[in-house]
């Protein structure tokens, strides 16, 4: 079993296949050139899953694949398959932008993945290609079709910012409803990659642009997730991600 140095039980594990990303994203590595770990010193699938093997043996019951942009990585199936054949109940999800998923979903689910969670940022082409520095909008929705056709779990990620995105976090959550896909509202946090003159939005001003059309009420949250949840009156739930700890989950 694996023991934190809080004396808590460790039963999740983060993989990180690679650092490297399709997207430019104004919140997360927008500047360039970028210093990459060349390839050949990346660990190999077999490393890394000599790696997870161990983790799985000491209590490991949920994994994560992660990047970078995680389909970026070749053979990225084989190595989820590995996990899968070794202990085919584990939590097997995958956080990715989604602009790659409409080549993939089908073989990943196949392999053995059972969630994923997608950035969906905006709705309309021009502000999605200002966020992620390309045009991606229509590879992602294809995406996020293509993973509810191949009966993948989706989370939807969305980080509002002010001046760029707000006005759309009614239109994102409206789109997560009518899919039955649950919506993540991510307070952006900075960092010293992204662009200075980025304003984020708090967890209050989220909720409170929500508030303006639906009644909701807290649920809490579930677990070990980092997601508070609130549910609107019809049942909707959604949740909210707050990296700096403010209080508004307890008001």
């Amino acid at each position: 079993m694996l023991i934190d140095g809080y004396g808590r039980r460790v039963n999740y594990l983060r993989i990180s296949v690679t650092e490297r990303c399709n997207f430019r994203c104004q919140y997360c590595m927008p500047q360039k050139p970028f210093s990459w770990v060349p390839k050949e010193n990346l660990l190999s699938f077999e490393e890394l899953f000599e790696f997870v093997k161990v983790a799985i043996d000491e209590g490991i019951e949920k994994i994560r694949i992660t990047g970078g942009e995680p389909t970026l990585r070749e053979d990225l199936d084989k190595f989820i398959k590995m996990i899968y054949d070794y202990k085919s109940d584990i939590d097997l999800a995958m956080t990715t932008n989604g602009y790659l998923l409409k080549e993939c979903a089908k073989k990943l689910k196949n392999a053995g993945l059972k969630r994923i969670n997608i950035s969906l940022d905006s709705l309309k082409s021009e502000i999605a290609a200002k966020i992620a520095g390309r045009d991606v909008l229509k590879n992602v929705l294809e995406g996020i079709d293509e993973a509810i056709e191949v009966g993948l779990k989706i989370k939807i990620n969305m980080v509002p910012l002010k001046s760029v995105n707000e006005d759309e976090i009614i239109d994102i959550l409206e789109f997560g409803k009518k899919r039955e896909i649950r919506v993540r509202f991510i307070e952006y946090m900075e960092n010293v990659h992204a662009y200075s003159s980025l304003k984020g939005m708090h967890g209050k001003e989220i909720l409170e642009k929500i508030k303006k059309k639906y009644e909701i009420e807290k649920v809490g949250r579930v677990g070990s997730s980092p997601a508070f949840l609130y549910r609107l009156k019809n049942g909707y739930i959604f949740g909210l991600i707050d990296p700096h700890k403010h209080d508004f989950c307890e008001t």
